[in-house]
């Protein structure tokens, strides 16, 4: 993509599924989309699936803020007793798929027993918002543009969906608070370098110098050295051996937190220690990135092998949910939100990431494996882009065209009883596309990649906060 569209260096670093779009440009687009797949779908099967579409469409009442909430009772149906929901938006920078997650979680916490959201975002970085959601001090403004990675704290949605969290918490008649998380790999930014990925070693170490200086005293000399090199040049420019030392040195970390377990958590808080460790396991799951990342710097086109890179970090926020899953114990129930690539039970293929070698495993597939039917895919669908975002391409995203074709503007599609429904279950096992990042889609069979979709028949830009 042109540099005006999407930000420099995103092929590496912010992964592919996840790059970030300008939304103050609006030139000419030159990426390839991959041939429509309503093309290649005979027209009897995809109107069959139009109509038992039409008919089933559930109307979703608007959501403008966390507050208006009302109407979503047939959503909670669908909902059912899934312990999961993976909501997805088919891009980021979009105000609709994020208006509508933060008045899907106000319900599921609120009439569901949801417990926790966790987003697309770095994991070390969101202990600050953590903590502000469950009443801590700080700026919202100021902590949400550190404590969001890749620019999404400039989104306005954002930074309502951290108030009205806070203001539940902060509510005594609400005795089980609600959690705050980001899955995401930890240091991203919008460079692409992965600049800030020392938070994790930082963190880690300032927890053991603090609870335990003396017994983790060797563990913390082994990573000093690599502190201020632990970015993707920095680890591209390390020799074999020094890689080598790196790799045992984190790991000596993590052993640290595991041997002393029990005396780090007296000498500090449950909370505290989870939040630590996890910080060493995310400079683990950067390091695997690093390691498979291409040499050199990011550029904008992707590489055949580029492939590995989406993978491990799709392998790392598949590892983090679990991880959050197990915080909130037996009775918590977490929404997911992250870009519907990541989201869907599908490997990433077509569009511009046809060049790859090999279709990268997605965080959605881990998850199925690991939680089976506890967990509710949603992917968001949409059907035109509004002023200020790029023009979608005529013909991509046969998924979305045929829910547009429907005639409705707002609605949910539960698509699992279409499954054993004869006229449609061979259009939904066919290879479809679904729409992404405003100008490129990806190809699924929506059989398997996801449970239910939500459609808007337009989207329009995010609205950007205008505070420090």
């Amino acid at each position: 993509m042109k540099a005006a569209i999407v930000t420099a260096g995103a092929r590496r670093g912010i992964g592919s599924i996840c790059r970030l779009i300008l939304l103050t440009a609006a030139i000419e687009l030159t990426v390839p989309v991959a041939a429509s797949a309503q093309e290649r779908t005979p027209p009897d099967q995809r109107d069959a699936f139009v109509t038992w579409a039409r008919q089933h469409a559930i109307p979703l009442p608007a959501c403008r803020s966390p507050s208006d909430a009302t109407g979503m009772d047939r959503l909670r149906a669908v909902v059912s007793d899934a312990h999961v929901v993976a909501l997805g938006e088919p891009a980021h920078g979009a105000h609709e798929p994020l208006a509508f997650r933060n008045c899907l979680f106000r319900t599921l916490v609120e009439h569901g027993g949801f417990t926790a959201i966790a987003i697309e975002s770095g994991l070390s970085e969101s202990r600050r918002l953590h903590d502000y959601a469950a009443g801590g001090p700080g700026d919202v403004q100021q902590l949400a543009r550190a404590g969001l990675t890749w620019g999404f704290g400039r989104f306005s949605e954002n930074i309502e969906l951290l108030e009205w969290i806070r203001r539940y918490n902060v509510d005594p008649a609400h005795k089980r608070k609600v959690n705050f998380y980001g899955i995401d790999l930890s240091g991203g930014e919008r460079s692409g370098l992965w600049l800030n990925a020392g938070i994790t070693l930082r963190d880690s170490l300032a927890y053991l110098s603090r609870t335990s200086p003396r017994r983790s005293r060797r563990a913390r000399r082994a990573v000093a050295p690599f502190l201020d090199r632990f970015t993707q040049a920095g680890y591209t420019a390390l020799a074999p051996g020094e890689r080598t030392r790196l790799s045992v040195a984190i790991d000596g970390l993590i052993h640290v937190f595991d041997r002393n377990r029990s005396i780090l958590i007296a000498d500090a808080t449950q909370s505290d220690y989870d939040w630590a460790r996890r910080n060493a396991v995310a400079a683990r799951q950067l390091e695997t990135l690093f390691r498979v990342s291409p040499p050199g710097p990011p550029g904008e086109d992707l590489l055949p092998d580029d492939y590995k890179a989406d993978a491990a970090r799709d392998a790392a926020m598949a590892d983090n949910v679990r991880w959050v899953v197990e915080r909130e114990g037996p009775a918590g129930r977490v929404l997911l939100f992250a870009h519907n690539g990541h989201i869907m039970n599908a490997p990433t293929r077509g569009g511009i990431w046809s060049v790859y070698a090999r279709a990268p495993m997605m965080m959605g597939q881990h998850l199925r494996a690991a939680l089976g039917k506890d967990l509710l895919v949603i992917p968001i669908s949409g059907g035109s882009n509004g002023p200020g975002l790029p023009p979608a391409r005529p013909g991509s995203g046969s998924l979305d065209a045929a829910l547009a074709a429907t005639g409705r503007d707002y609605f949910l599609l539960d698509t699992r009883p279409a499954r054993d429904a004869a006229s449609v279950a061979g259009w939904l096992v066919q290879t479809q596309s679904l729409r992404a990042n405003f100008t490129t889609e990806n190809l699924l069979s929506p059989g398997t990649a996801l449970d239910v979709v939500i459609f808007f028949d337009r989207l329009t830009p995010a609205k950007v906060s205008t505070g420090p």
